[in-house]
């Protein structure tokens, strides 16, 4: 939570001034893709086409067998969805992947005679945005866009990675968008060879008029967020940099370090531990000079049980450890309450209600116990 006023993270840092406000990475991620899209008025015509076409089919069940017929083994069109952005993902990627199919079975309604006037008109209208070259174009690029968010926020929603891993994915991901939009032209000719008929219906859309808001927002400008992400990874970095950073550099890294965390670490002793952390790393490795992960320098210090020769250095480590990327697990696991306590189970006491959450939550552990051989030890304890 980002109310650094008067919000959580201010009562926090009331409590503890060494806490760290890290942004959940996945939530970031799915705000950047929203307002990217919002910025466009052709992107969103895109999203509103895409939920069109699921409201037109899944409101009649002929119109949807008929639309699996035409589809054979590819995935039928998806609704778009508030609160899940993946879904959206999901949504334009079906569409991509079956666009001539679902142009085809709007032309068979269209032209089919038994059905309504109404439906007629509509199938024809949804035929005519699809025709349009702009519309098909930005299906190949969103699809692309989409298909590298979605898997970006899979992977920073897994509790093994580490906010340098997640730094990179993002800084990795920006290139990847920016890159994108500055290949308009391949996604164009892309387009072209898969509907060679289609072409601009107004050859003022093909004019590549620059929206104000872009404008306003390009630059240099950072968010909070980001600023966040890189506070972070400038504070830990040294660390990844242990075989090839200067001297003097690594004394002030150190020093601001330990400014930071005065009760945990000493500038002094940090500082040496790293250049004897240097030389051992060369001799174990007998590798050049390249970077090295957090939790490969980490599991390093416990296989070789020399966290008592470092302990300045594995203390920062461990409080690296402790920042979380994502708080989605979390949320996921405080939405079980509504499904656990509703109306039926309102007089609920808090025992209960935790145990219950608890066992929904873990509730892959809960799976694998084996409940026989635990009444079996109770009956035995009853016994005694």
């Amino acid at each position: 939570m980002a109310g650094k006023y008067s919000g959580l993270q201010a009562r926090i840092k009331e409590r503890c001034e060494f806490a760290i406000f890290v942004p959940c990475a996945a939530h970031s991620l799915n705000l950047v893709g929203l307002h990217a899209a919002g910025c466009v008025p052709e992107a969103t015509s895109l999203f509103q086409l895409v939920q069109k076409l699921y409201n037109f089919f899944s409101s009649s069940t002929y119109r949807w067998n008929l639309l699996t017929k035409c589809l054979g083994s590819n995935k039928v069109i998806k609704c778009l969805s508030e609160t899940r952005r993946a879904a959206r993902a999901d949504a334009v990627g079906a569409l991509h992947r079956s666009y001539k199919e679902i142009l085809e079975t709007l032309l068979l309604i269209a032209r089919d005679t038994d059905q309504p006037g109404e439906t007629r008109n509509e199938a024809l209208s949804l035929t005519r945005k699809m025709e349009k070259l702009i519309m098909i174009v930005l299906t190949e690029m969103w699809s692309n866009v989409l298909e590298r968010i979605n898997t970006t926020s899979h992977s920073l929603q897994k509790d093994t990675l580490t906010m340098d891993v997640a730094t990179k994915l993002f800084a990795s991901l920006a290139d990847f968008i920016g890159n994108v939009r500055n290949n308009f032209d391949q996604y164009e000719s892309s387009a072209k060879m898969k509907f060679p008929d289609a072409d601009y219906k107004d050859l003022s859309q093909r004019t590549r008029s620059r929206s104000s808001r872009i404008i306003f927002f390009e630059g240099p400008a950072q968010t909070q967020r980001s600023d966040s992400y890189k506070e972070i990874n400038q504070r830990f970095g040294f660390l990844t940099r242990l075989k090839n950073i200067r001297s003097d550099e690594l004394k002030n890294s150190c020093k601001e370090f330990a400014a930071m965390y005065y009760v945990d670490v000493i500038a002094e002793e940090l500082e040496s531990e790293c250049l004897h952390l240097t030389h051992y790393l060369r001799n174990v490795q007998n590798s050049g000079n390249e970077e090295i992960n957090i939790p490969e320098l980490y599991h390093l210090l416990r296989a070789d049980e020399i966290e008592e020769t470092f302990p300045n250095v594995a203390i920062t480590l461990r409080i690296f450890f402790a920042l979380m990327v994502t708080n989605c697990s979390g949320e996921r696991s405080f939405s079980k309450l509504s499904r656990i306590k509703n109306e039926l189970r309102s007089t609920m006491l808090q025992e209960r209600l935790n145990n219950l959450s608890l066992m929904s939550i873990e509730r892959d552990v809960l799976e694998q116990i084996d409940f026989e051989e635990c009444r079996f030890i109770l009956f035995q304890v009853s016994l005694l």
